[in-house]
């Protein structure tokens, strides 16, 4: 492996993921590949021992690595995004594959596969694969996690913005699809990922390998699974509507609308359940201009949802 002109770019970021992070670099070093590829990490000013894990590993690798360590954090300033503030810029390949210091990949043909796929269809804009997810300790809490979902081979810009989005974790994207076309905007939002996938497959779709690649981290300290699930989707609410601002042609309004109302959906049975009338109300308040008759079952279904917390 050189870093000279690399083929593939593995953007990296990583903060206080010291338990976990050589895991992480020794799964982009198993890969088996036939083109130059570099690893380019950016550490968010970590107070563990990250930052000397991803020295350890410059020292042995010095024409593959490419770092950038921090010395103030960003994310505690509102700052999102890191991987396109701080990565994208320092990555030379054609290709760029993502993967944050908490998870890791397992399968070592798997930037082979994928580039091969990209190679070989111009057309697409990213490549994904399936994944598992795993808890602090290692123990796996789902195997191929697509699996019960009938995933397409084949996920369009319109799917992104209204049902779902390639794991990028798993994903590979042509950095000319999303090179200098990074708004603002993007790095005020949560789902960054979301934001990301989209703007990606305007310029083509994504293609999904059904193969397991790698596991994501589910843990109290990671940035979303860290979260409740009330505060998943309140995040997700707020990156929505702030894209809806964004993306202006009338398909893309209407998908992430759709998007949208599915939260609110979700939102307002939520807050019904931990009995927080007042907030469930207000996303119903939004939902019944848009499906009257679905918003009355919702209303129904939240009414009672006390009783059912009682005999649960």
């Amino acid at each position: 492996m050189m870093a000279s002109q690399p083929l593939v770019s593995i953007s990296c970021i990583t903060y206080n993921h010291g338990s976990y992070l050589r895991q992480c670099l020794d799964g982009f070093l198993a890969q088996k590949v036939k083109f130059p590829l570099e690893i380019v990490v950016y550490d968010d000013a970590s107070t563990d021992d990250t930052q000397a894990i991803i020295q350890e590993y410059v020292k042995k690798y010095p024409s593959i690595f490419n770092v950038f360590l921090n010395q103030e954090n960003q994310y505690s300033k509102g700052i999102r995004g890191m991987n396109m503030k701080f990565n994208l810029q320092r990555c030379k390949g054609k290709y760029i594959a993502f993967c944050e210091g908490d998870d890791f990949w397992t399968d070592p043909y798997k930037l082979q596969k994928q580039i091969d796929f990209l190679e070989s269809n111009p057309n697409y804009s990213i490549c994904c694969t399936n994944y598992s997810e795993i808890d602090s300790f290692g123990k796996e809490l789902s195997k191929n996690v697509w699996k019960g979902i009938k995933l397409s081979p084949m996920i369009s810009h319109t799917m992104v913005l209204e049902k779902y989005k390639p794991k990028i974790l798993t994903s590979i994207f042509r950095k000319e699809a999303i090179d200098g076309k990074i708004p603002q905007l993007f790095y005020q939002t949560f789902n960054t990922d979301n934001f990301l996938c989209a703007i990606a497959t305007e310029s083509g779709p994504a293609g999904f390998l059904n193969f397991n690649s790698g596991c994501y981290r589910v843990h109290n300290q990671g940035v979303w699974s860290g979260k409740t699930e009330i505060n998943q989707y309140e995040m997700q609410l707020d990156t929505f509507q702030k894209m809806i601002g964004y993306f202006s042609k009338d398909f893309q309004q209407k998908a992430i609308s759709n998007r949208i109302y599915k939260i609110r959906r979700k939102l307002s049975r939520l807050y019904a359940k931990e009995l927080e009338f007042g907030k469930s109300f207000i996303q119903m308040k939004y939902m019944f201009p848009i499906n009257p008759k679905d918003s009355s079952k919702v209303l129904f279904g939240n009414l009672i949802a006390p009783v059912r917390k009682v005999f649960k």
